[in-house]
């Protein structure tokens, strides 16, 4: 059965579960358990498949030259559809004119959210002063950007440019195979994460209750979210590649990482995924797909920015009682874009560290109301990192038209 299938169905079931379960009083502590472990099992598998795999990718591209092309192609689509987005989320939201919805934590106190933003920017920087690389690879969890720089400098090294060199190259690229199979068991058994992260978030979004009270702005989001997967960012796909490949069948065949996104809320625990499914459904090299989803994982925040800016505008008609003007809304849509570039350094937690961050970028205060969005963080972390992830396996293909190594996989032979 197609992965597609299986995401879907385990999405459901965790659907069926909130509905069943909800009113339990130890049903979210349960599966939030359950949730943590699976995300965490996905974090520890992910951070040595993208440290060797990156390696030898940068090494395998390095000796054919092409590694700039990749790199020059990840980072473009990345701003680019991160422009774009922020200025699909102006246009939604001047369209649906819908203020933030007062949650069970807006009363929390006024720096409650500053200060946990502040937290994971200090304990980013912190890792990345250089110790020791072993250190650095064996202690990274949420911020993996010390880790691709270690593997980027072990790549280079590992290029075969003399012959001592290439039995330590071709060690290497046995062991990124290696790493794909894992990738490959990730992609198919994904299902189990979907199902114990969709589970608890949705339980928490029915405890909440907010949904039900104030659905519009519930509505706005999806909206929005369909907005974004349907028409911005596969029309960008298109034009990057000439319009020579259809970007609805590469949006099909990335429907398994999305959910995982939108389920776990967290890019680095489906990492694994993402690289298996490039490779086996959207016929993108290994070493393509293992330099592009990681740098993607990091700079590819296209989505957060979206919905971070949907938010910013939402909370500002929620604090004034007025829609903002168009100035200010393009002031926040710029401002969440800048941001969303380090944004991985609170990996779970991008649209928060955006909205507070552009807050500050734009001198704003709005005395703790921004505290109203961590009651709707499984939603609106869920939708962002669903497009991230759109992202991720869209660039991942366009890197591989740059290079014109991609290839069209059967439908029988994907994942």
């Amino acid at each position: 059965m197609k992965t597609w299938v299986t995401y879907i169905a385990a999405l459901l079931m965790g659907l069926a579960t909130a509905l069943l379960f909800g009113d339990s009083p130890s049903a979210l502590s349960v599966t939030n358990a359950l949730s943590s472990f699976m995300t965490n099992l996905g974090i520890c598998i992910a951070i040595p498949v993208m440290v060797l795999t990156f390696a030898s990718g940068t090494a395998s591209l390095g000796k054919d030259r092409k590694g700039s092309k990749v790199v020059q192609a990840s980072v473009l689509w990345a701003i680019v559809t991160t422009v774009l987005l922020s200025l699909s989320a102006v246009l939604v939201s001047m369209a649906f004119k819908v203020q933030f919805p007062v949650t069970s934590s807006a009363g929390n106190p006024q720096g409650l959210l500053s200060n946990q933003i502040a937290y994971a920017i200090s304990s980013a920087t912190s890792s990345l002063l250089p110790i020791n690389a072993f250190w650095t690879i064996t202690t990274t969890t949420y911020f993996i950007v010390p880790a691709i720089i270690v593997a980027w400098i072990f790549g280079l090294a590992l290029r075969p440019t003399s012959d001592i060199i290439r039995p330590a190259y071709t060690t290497m690229n046995s062991l990124s195979e290696v790493m794909y199979r894992i990738s490959r068991t990730c992609s198919v058994y994904g299902f189990f994460l979907v199902y114990a992260a969709s589970s608890a978030s949705f339980i928490e979004i029915y405890q909440e209750k907010t949904i039900f009270a104030a659905p519009a702005f519930a509505m706005l989001l999806a909206a929005a979210a369909a907005v974004a997967v349907l028409v911005v960012v596969p029309l960008t796909y298109a034009i990057f590649t000439g319009f020579r490949k259809n970007p609805y069948k590469a949006l099909y065949r990335s429907i398994s990482p999305m959910l995982a996104g939108l389920a776990s809320a967290n890019s680095v625990s489906i990492m694994t995924i993402e690289e298996g499914t490039a490779r086996h459904s959207l016929g993108v090299q290994k070493r393509i797909s293992s330099v592009s989803i990681p740098l993607l994982t990091v700079i590819g925040k296209g989505g957060s920015a979206f919905i971070s800016t949907i938010t910013l505008i939402a909370l500002f008609q929620a604090t004034t009682g007025t829609a903002p003007s168009l100035s200010v809304s393009l002031m926040a849509a710029g401002a969440a874009a800048l941001v969303s570039l380090i944004s991985s350094a609170a990996i779970g937690s991008e649209a928060a560290l955006i909205v507070v961050l552009s807050l500050r970028l734009m001198g704003l205060n709005l005395y703790g109301a921004e505290n109203a969005m961590i009651a709707f963080m499984p939603l609106l972390g869920g939708i962002g990192i669903m497009i991230d992830a759109l992202i991720a396996m869209m660039g991942s293909s366009i890197a591989a038209c740059f290079v014109d190594t991609d290839i069209e996989v059967p439908y029988k032979d994907t994942l």
